[in-house]
């Protein structure tokens, strides 16, 4: 009979396993997806604007955490040289750059979280909408918060979410953030998920 420690490892095996084959598929998505006609443009800074993430306890990614984190961030995004139209519909893809810097509080302590992404992004309708998703790195001035060891100040830096631009200078949006030593540090480090609302300017 397993064991509630053995079931736990089971399903962190499979969550890690599942992790590791959607982003293949994702990437493999993308260099399906995209039409080889790429537009080639200028690096134009997008938007800026603050943010505000928590976490849960249970993850959607990896392991259980022992510490609930806050999160206070400024984000500026940046539109990077390539994009690609969809045909003649109102959507097309386009490519980002997100830098955020910014205090991540847990357990009575506060470090910084700074954290570089290079995402894609399919828009539509003149930039009403959005939806992006990246890979990139995240660096902690601090990596225990508690009884919560990230292993290491480098992390992998996952990230998704989707913007809306009610106005012409403004846009609101959520976004998941996962972040994670991804076994560079070893089994008894653990990630971090969290939900964040962003808000601010769009030049």
């Amino acid at each position: 009979m397993k064991t509630a420690k053995h079931l736990g490892r089971e399903r962190f095996r499979t969550r890690s396993t599942i992790h590791a084959w959607s982003l293949r598929f994702a990437v493999l998505g993308l260099i399906l997806f995209i039409p080889n006609h790429s537009i080639a443009g200028d690096t134009t800074l997008l938007s800026i604007g603050p943010r505000y993430g928590f976490s849960r306890s249970e993850p959607l990614l990896g392991k259980r955490q022992t510490e609930t984190f806050e999160l206070v961030d400024v984000a500026a995004t940046a539109r990077l040289p390539w994009s690609w139209p969809l045909g003649e519909s109102p959507w097309g893809v386009e490519t980002r750059l997100i830098g955020s810097a910014g205090a991540l509080s847990a357990a009575g302590s506060t470090g910084l979280l700074a954290i570089v992404e290079p995402t894609v992004a399919l828009t539509g309708w003149k930039g009403l909408v959005s939806i992006d998703v990246g890979v990139g790195l995240g660096f902690l001035s601090r990596d225990t918060y508690g009884t919560q060891d990230f292993g290491g100040h480098v992390q992998l830096a996952l990230t998704s979410a989707i913007e809306i631009r009610p106005f012409s200078h403004a846009f609101a949006g959520f976004r998941f953030q996962h972040l994670s030593d991804a076994g560079v540090y070893g089994s008894q480090s653990l990630g971090i998920d969290l939900y964040v609302i962003e808000v601010g300017y769009v030049f």
